[in-house]
């Protein structure tokens, strides 16, 4: 009976780390599960030669036009459009990593399939080599949740939902590209979890929209017209093509709208730029929370660059003004009253209609107080105009003869006085 029990025992002691590898095995193919099912794999696998990108680049711009960082985990290639995602697996040791395709590489016949940045390489362990050949194949991400779990391939280091590595703390953007004014709605709460056009789940807390006026993957900057608030999403759905005939243009996450402050009221009238990140000539805008995922620092990052029509947190812009022409006395402005030459009014599309603002001229700091009953073209934005002054307002505030000023527009009660 002893003698049963110590060979019992010595089994038990050869069989027991067996059965951990088998567990061990388990969880693995669990963590490869949870990956796979996280993205889509679209069309065919490319296998070919990827090489890394110099240190040097950091800090240079890519075709996308955002500013190149090493740490980031991002690919040159000419394969996949701009803003895609490429799973790429080195098959030497089996590792692979999620990369964001933001740059272009060369055309020649010689050119690697892919140039991948330091961090990637890194993970996919041929960093001393510099090149190597493998496998890339194009995704999308389904489940954002899922990648961001700790799984073999450790992607939570680089992927929260697309803005993780776009959108570094000190990442900057510049307005270019196609800009639409209309009416923005919001999803219901009811559809977190569906999916949308680019195949991942909508979010309620996630800073993304639907459109039909820009392309998928498009990042876009919406201002609410009658608060002058702003937000920055990325177009990831459609909306359904009835939305045209009521005027929407975009239909924002929760998340999004309530920080446009609209939500009480529904729908509302905005402005949607297309964006591009990297440096601006014009009053970039840095992101410094990175948690929020969306929104932007709202304080002028320079008043001593041209200022982009950037509203402080009590309700102040900088910008440039400008005045109407002669001609337009007796038009009729968006309130409905007749436009004169010799009134205190002005147009602006940072303020509700008939609000009472005080504009200073920053140049000599004259300043005076009038009310807002017009709106400017929405082209006027890109061009950095916060307000359009009555010729007797811009008189007062002697810019006439150089036609534009930098100005601060602030909101005032009815009757301040100059």
């Amino acid at each position: 009976m002893i003698q049963r029990m110590l060979l019992l025992v010595q089994w038990l002691l050869v069989a027991a780390p067996l059965f951990a590898q088998v567990d061990s095995s388990a969880n693995l193919s669990a963590d490869r599960r949870s990956v796979t099912d996280s993205v889509r794999v679209i069309g065919k696998a490319v296998t070919g030669m990827a090489a890394t990108y110099s240190s040097r680049a950091d800090g240079s711009k890519t075709s996308s036009g955002e500013i190149f960082n090493n740490s980031l985990l991002t690919g040159a290639s000419n394969l996949y459009p701009l803003g895609s995602w490429a799973r790429v697996t080195n098959p030497k040791n089996g590792r692979s990593v999620l990369v964001r395709i933001n740059d272009r590489n060369s055309k020649k016949k010689t050119a690697p399939i892919i140039q991948l940045s330091r961090s990637a390489v890194s993970r996919l362990g041929f960093l001393r080599t510099g090149s190597t050949k493998i496998k890339i194949e194009q995704i999308v991400i389904i489940n954002y949740e899922s990648v961001k779990s700790d799984s073999i391939d450790k992607p939570a280091a680089y992927i929260d939902t697309l803005v993780a590595q776009v959108r570094p703390d000190t990442a900057s953007y510049q307005v270019k590209g196609k800009s639409v004014v209309g009416i923005a709605s919001f999803y219901s709460s009811n559809l977190d979890g569906s999916k949308t056009s680019t195949g991942e789940r909508y979010r309620n807390d996630k800073f993304t929209a639907a459109s039909n006026e820009f392309a998928l993957n498009t990042w876009v900057k919406v201002t609410n017209l009658s608060n002058g608030k702003s937000v920055i999403v990325r177009i990831n759905d459609r909306m359904h093509t009835r939305m045209k005939k009521k005027g929407r243009v975009i239909d924002l996450s929760r998340v999004a709208a309530n920080q446009l402050d609209f939500m009480s009221q529904g729908p509302t009238r905005v402005e949607v730029e297309t964006i591009v990140w990297g440096k601006s000539d014009s009053a970039a805008v840095s992101v410094t929370d990175s948690t929020k995922l969306g929104a932007e620092d709202s304080t002028l990052s320079n008043k001593t660059t041209k200022p982009d029509s950037v509203a402080a947190d009590d309700g102040v812009h900088y910008g440039i003004a400008s005045f109407y022409s002669a001609n337009l006395d007796g038009t009729k402005t968006a309130t409905g009253e007749i436009y004169r030459n010799k009134k205190m009014s002005a147009a602006s599309n940072h303020f509700k209609l008939n609000t009472w603002v005080r504009v200073t001229n920053l140049k000599n700091n004259r300043s005076v107080v009038l009310r807002i009953n017009d709106r400017m073209h929405p082209r006027m934005k890109a061009k950095g105009r916060v307000v359009d002054l009555s010729r007797v307002a811009a008189q007062q505030l002697g810019f006439m003869k150089s036609g534009l000023t930098k100005v601060k527009v602030e909101p005032v009660k009815k009757g301040t006085l100059n």
